[in-house]
């Protein structure tokens, strides 16, 4: 706050023809791929100036949707590893063909900013657009034969990318975006809308305690907590009810996930948020 109470009292002591000449400076010192940024930010079209235009972000992600954007795997099997030790299996990397590493990380780090200067509407849109999206896994040319299935959620591309944010700070942003439309919410209909984004991937490291610091409904915990019992309650008896008996499956391994990731939630409520 200090450095902003710093800046306005400088430019209320400059003339309209020294900030002009400050603006032209800057704009001199602009490399020629960030001039339309500039152009743009200066005429308010764009409030961060590397990120993305919406249009863009709304591109990108009907590509991924339609498969046009990938992503590539390379496994190769190892009888040894690079110290001579016997090792008899599978390595499996990534590779970015489209270059969706860079752009996701230009896309969160812009998110970030405008939560800073409290965008929270734009950041809520972009982010519950991009995280939600799962992409399509094809074999490279350098691949030998391995069967790959998995497709990559929004948390594994972060992860494996090493972006600038990690997948906690992404999933934090986006719930703290949601939240902070609060005027727009009633208690029992903003828990229904966290619990939905605190249940997906990017968020599996993000608890509803980080929101005791934000300006909330006074019931909204308690909402949240009522609706993840009935939700626990009723999925507890139809797990036990379809895979009792039932060795592992994908389809077991995901529902004990659900389940596990809803009590996860129910508990951090109970011993951290005053409910």
């Amino acid at each position: 706050m200090r450095f902003l109470n710093q800046v306005t009292d400088q430019l209320n002591k400059m003339t309209e023809q020294e900030k002009d000449e400050w603006i032209l400076a800057q704009a001199r010192l602009t490399e020629d791929n960030s001039q339309q940024d500039f152009l743009m930010s200066l005429s308010g079209e764009k409030k961060i100036m590397y990120m993305p235009e919406l249009k863009d972000i709304e591109s990108f992600c009907k590509k991924i949707e339609s498969g046009h954007i990938y992503l590539e795997y390379v496994a190769k099997y190892y009888e040894f590893d690079d110290d001579g030790r016997y090792m008899d299996d599978w390595e499996v990397w990534y590779k970015d063909p489209a270059g969706v590493m860079p752009f996701l990380n230009r896309v969160f780090r812009g998110c970030h900013d405008l939560l800073l200067l409290n965008e929270n509407k734009i950041v809520a849109d972009i982010l519950d657009r991009v995280c939600r999206l799962e992409f399509r896994m094809e074999e490279s040319d350098e691949s030998e034969s391995f069967d790959y299935e998995a497709t990559f959620t929004m948390e594994d591309v972060i992860n494996e990318g090493n972006l600038a944010m990690k997948s906690r700070d992404v999933g934090t942003d986006w719930v703290t975006s949601v939240v902070r439309l609060t005027p727009q919410w009633d208690g029992t209909e903003l828990a229904g809308v966290l619990l939905r984004i605190l249940e997906q991937p990017v968020c599996r490291e993000v608890m509803p305690s980080i929101l005791a610091k934000e300006v909330i409904p006074e019931d909204l915990f308690s909402h949240m907590l009522a609706e993840l019992e009935a939700e626990i309650m009723s999925e507890k008896l139809t797990f036990n009810k379809m895979f009792d008996s039932q060795t592992d499956s994908m389809e077991k391994i995901e529902a004990e996930e659900k389940l596990k990731r809803k009590i996860e939630l129910a508990e951090d409520i109970r011993l951290n948020c005053h409910v």
